[in-house]
């Protein structure tokens, strides 16, 4: 009997040490097909409802193309592999974020090949007519600003899109920061009531007048500055929704205010296409003219407008009329 108890004494503790390990070993073996298993899976994926119809794209996009929106996705912290350099070219204001991207070519016509050679993972395009074509390649977004409201809405439908709603928040607090900022630095520079004119000295036979644009620095001097635009601009072109109009010689003057905002670029056209008008302007007499040059506020998105707004603030405060 003191042998049989003393033996109970002995083993029971080792069977229960056998037991537990005999447990792990068997819960090791069914957790290790599910590791295996997730580590098959697919890529997680999510759908997007858009204007042509629901995509399903990645859930957190990785290598993403863009056609023309450039600065949309650079605001919610997104480099894209690929962008046409053409928009490069009047877009000055992004190319230090994009000089490991990939040129894709003309923003009129990509290259398709270069496209499918960085194999993206989403396509976000401004051209309906491109959708099939992109979705060929990989799942495609198109995403056109003129169907929000405001430059912040139109950040948040970007954040939406790649997934990152946290940044579009982030960068739309700092985005009214940097408006006010740059609003506050010419309070006391510009006199009560002084209006502002915008206007093209590129492309066309004679002058455009900028309206609230989608380019040329419409936006940053209306919408974000607050500028007052000249009386004519304001019934001709914002009260109507025109983006700009061409001044011939003869009404050019009427249109130019207490400032005028010049867009020029070398070799372009200057004001010896307006004889006898140009020195009987009172922007010009009062050394009102400031030239920017077009090359930096060609584009329009959220991200080169409060960059252009904040140089256009720099140089009324500062008094700099002619460029670097």
């Amino acid at each position: 009997m003191l042998f049989k108890k003393a033996w109970y004494r002995i083993t029971l503790p080792v069977l229960l040490i056998m037991a537990v390990f005999i447990s792990g070993c068997t819960q090791k073996e069914t957790v290790k097909p599910r590791a295996t298993e997730t580590g098959n899976t697919a890529p997680q994926t999510r759908t997007l409802s858009t204007m042509m119809g629901d995509v399903t794209v990645p859930l957190n996009p990785e290598r993403v193309v863009v056609d023309w929106n450039i600065g949309h996705v650079l605001a919610v912290g997104v480099t894209p592999v690929g962008v046409p350099s053409s928009l490069l070219d009047y877009g000055v204001f992004l190319r230090d974020k994009l000089v490991d991207s990939a040129d894709l070519g003309n923003h009129s016509e990509v290259s398709l090949e270069k496209m499918v050679e960085l194999e993206p993972d989403l396509i976000i395009t401004w051209g309906q007519e491109k959708f099939q074509t992109y979705s060929k390649i990989a799942p495609t977004v198109v995403f056109v600003p003129d169907q929000y409201d405001s430059m912040e809405a139109e950040v948040t439908a970007m954040g939406e899109i790649l997934n990152r709603k946290a940044e579009a928040i982030t960068w739309n607090e700092s985005f009214k920061q940097r408006i006010a900022a740059a609003q506050a630095k010419i309070k006391d520079v510009i006199p009560d009531g002084a209006t502002f004119t915008v206007a093209d000295f590129n492309f066309l036979k004679n002058p455009a007048i900028i309206g609230n644009s989608a380019n040329r620095g419409g936006r940053a001097a209306y919408e974000l500055l607050g500028l007052n635009p000249a009386p004519k601009v304001k019934s001709d072109l914002l009260d109507q929704g025109k983006e700009n109009l061409e001044a011939s010689t003869e009404v050019f003057g009427e249109y130019v205010g207490d400032y005028l905002l010049m867009m020029v670029t070398e070799g372009s056209k200057d004001h010896s296409l307006l004889p006898n008008v140009w020195d009987n302007l009172p922007a010009v007499q009062n050394d009102h003219i400031y030239k920017l040059d077009i090359h930096k506020y060609f584009t329009s998105d959220p991200y080169t407008s409060i960059l252009q707004a904040e140089e256009i603030a720099d140089r009324l405060a500062s008094g700099q009329t002619e460029l670097n």
